[in-house]
């Protein structure tokens, strides 16, 4: 068997909760590694709820979590 762990486009995702009193969604932002194996601070610190549509960063000490592989977020969803 072939090792592609070189090969393969890894996707990381980072979390945050929508800042709006009324909303309080999660939201969950994507972006490749980098050479530290961590998303690039300034892209997984930016979101867009998908519920109000509001923009807004959140420092990164205060994300729910950061650098896991989207994969991890994935693997139990399944099509209907």
């Amino acid at each position: 068997m072939l090792d592609d762990c070189d090969e393969r486009d890894e996707v990381l995702a980072a979390g945050s909760i929508c800042p709006v009193p009324d909303c309080g969604a999660l939201v969950i932002s994507y972006g490749p590694p980098d050479r530290t194996g961590r998303i690039n601070a300034t892209s997984w610190c930016e979101f867009t709820c998908s519920r109000c549509g509001i923009d807004f960063t959140v420092p990164e000490d205060e994300l729910i979590f950061q650098s896991v592989p989207k994969g991890w977020l994935l693997a139990r969803v399944q099509p209907a």
